[in-house]
């Protein structure tokens, strides 16, 4: 197992295998993008586009995808069949992928929910493809990633929405027609950790269902879980995932867990009592580093 840091910060930590850096948040704000380390970009979620044209956010029913709403987005929502908004999201990946980055990992790349989108640009698509509804929405999404790996030569993540039973009808996520263009899949798994048993049904029931390399995502953000909890779903998610990735977006907050993880004797315990080996490897290498930095 490798483990990984997701940051919104420009900088690289050492002892991450992967580091992740957001340079297309779901704000919609462009940022420069980080050499060597994996550039993060959302696509569809994307509060300012959708602030500046109201009119290509998704819809269903007459109720668009935006934050407020009574479902509750945590961002706004954009059309993905909307051609130019596509393109502008092609240049965009092909822009940050021409610079020195380790590779590119796509976010919110789906529909936002089942019932989206019905808008007049969907409809007219939908018949004009003679698919039935859940095959065009596949497609729709599908021939996006196709498009970004065509436009690329770099690697490529994809980052699922965490529901491994509807992916496909809710969000137009068919695992198996992406893991033709993707070298991985990412899950987020956010929670408190405080009980890591739903954490092993959805890691394993993803687990069955990728034939790519998998990579489970922790939250390790504001406001932190006590760092005993996210040891436990570390021990959890190595058994699933090839690559654990911490989101702890802060920089600081990243050396304060490798720091914490280190020097806590009960924290190497638990992981010595579960034989978790690949993970007190890690802790080792963050031992060293600390060492290091102490000198």
């Amino acid at each position: 197992m490798k483990i990984g840091v997701l940051l919104d910060e420009p900088e690289i930590i050492p002892g991450f295998d992967y580091v992740f850096y957001e340079v297309k948040p779901s704000s919609g704000r462009i940022k420069r993008p980080l050499t060597k380390a994996w550039n993060v970009v959302n696509c569809f979620a994307d509060n300012t586009m959708a602030e500046k044209d109201p009119n290509i956010v998704a819809v269903c029913k007459g109720e668009r995808a935006k934050r407020g709403t009574p479902k509750r987005f945590l961002w706004d929502w954009i059309c993905p069949t909307r051609p130019a908004y596509r393109s502008y999201c092609i240049n965009l990946i092909r822009e940050v992928a021409s610079q020195e980055v380790s590779g590119i990992r796509l976010d919110s790349v789906c529909f936002p929910r089942e019932g989206y989108c019905d808008c007049s640009a969907c409809t007219d698509s939908l018949h004009a493809s003679g698919m039935d509804p859940l095959e065009w929405r596949t497609n729709q999404i599908t021939s996006f990633v196709r498009e970004v790996q065509e436009n690329i030569h770099r690697g490529l993540g994809l980052t699922l929405e965490p529901d491994p039973c509807y992916g496909r009808v809710r969000f137009g996520l068919d695992t198996h027609e992406l893991s033709r263009y993707v070298d991985y899949f990412v899950t987020p798994l956010y929670m408190d950790y405080s009980i890591v048993y739903w954490l092993d049904i959805l890691a394993n029931c993803f687990r069955r269902q990728l034939s790519k390399p998998y990579f489970i995502e922790l939250y390790a953000g504001h406001p932190r879980a006590p760092t005993t909890y996210l040891a436990s779903a570390l021990a959890v998610a190595s058994t699933y995932a090839d690559t654990v990735v911490l989101s702890t977006y802060q920089a600081s907050v990243a050396r304060s867990i490798q720091s914490e993880m280190v020097t806590d004797p009960s924290i190497r315990k638990f992981f010595e009592e579960r034989d978790c080996k690949n993970v007190l490897e890690i802790l080792a290498d963050w031992e060293k580093i600390q060492s290091r930095a102490e000198s």
